[in-house]
C-alpha cells in the first residue's frame, strides 16, 4: 500500500508537488526555534512557533497548511475531496497568502520584541524557514490558478458539438483522381492571303 501511495504522490503534477513541497516546509518551520533569549538566572530559552507570544499565529498557520496539506493527501489514499477540483486552486491560493501575512505579522511581533532592551533575544531560522515555504506555496498556488483560469477559457471556447460537423480532410484525398483531358488535335491551317 505504501509503494501505491508512493506511485500516486509521484505522478503529480510538477506544480503540485513544488506546492505541497513548500507546504511542508512551512510546517517543519512551525517546530523549529522562532526565538531564543536569555532569561535572567543565566538559562538560555528557546520557543518554536507555538510557543511564545506567537503561539496563537503559529497555531493558525499550522491549521492552514495542515488543510492545504490534506487537500492533496486525503484524496490519493482514496478518501473523500475535502475542495471541490473546481474551487481547490482558489481556494489555496487564498490559504497560502494567509499563511504568508500570518508568518509576516509573527515576524513583526519578534522583531518588536527582540528591539526591547529588557532581554537580550533573537530571532532565529525556524520563522525563515516557515516564510520562504509559505512564499513558495503561494507562489505556485498562484501558478496553479492561473493554470486554471486559463483552462476556464479555452473550455468556454471549445465546442465538442462543433468537432462533429468538421468534415474531414481525408476524403477529399481519398477520391479518384479526374479523368484525364482529350487529347490536343493537330493546328489547322488558315490561309491568311489568297
Amino acid at each position: 500500500m505504501a509503494s501505491n501511495f508512493a506511485r500516486k504522490v509521484l505522478s503529480l503534477d510538477l506544480e503540485e508537488k513544488i506546492l505541497n513541497g513548500g507546504v511542508l516546509i512551512t510546517l517543519v518551520g512551525i517546530f523549529l526555534p522562532w526565538i531564543s533569549g536569555e532569561s535572567l538566572g543565566g538559562l538560555v530559552h528557546s520557543y518554536t512557533g507555538l510557543g511564545f507570544y506567537t503561539s496563537f499565529i503559529g497555531l493558525l498557520v499550522f491549521s492552514i497548511n495542515l488543510f492545504l496539506l490534506l487537500i492533496t493527501l486525503i484524496p490519493l489514499t482514496g478518501g473523500p475531496v475535502l475542495v471541490r477540483k473546481r474551487h481547490r486552486e482558489i481556494v489555496r491560493l487564498c490559504l497560502t497568502a494567509l499563511s504568508v501575512i500570518l508568518t509576516i505579522a509573527a515576524l513583526s511581533v519578534l522583531i518588536k520584541v527582540t528591539t526591547s532592551d529588557l532581554r537580550r533575544m533573537e530571532i532565529r531560522f525556524g520563522v525563515y524557514t516557515c516564510l520562504i515555504g509559505s512564499l513558495v506555496a503561494l507562489l505556485y498556488a498562484f501558478l496553479r490558478f492561473q493554470e486554471q483560469r486559463k483552462a476556464d477559457v479555452q473550455e468556454i471556447f471549445y465546442h465538442p458539438e462543433e468537432k462533429e460537423k468538421l468534415v474531414d480532410k481525408q476524403e477529399y484525398f481519398d477520391a479518384p483522381p479526374p479523368p484525364a483531358p482529350p487529347k490536343q488535335s493537330p493546328p489547322e491551317e488558315h490561309r491568311l492571303y489568297r
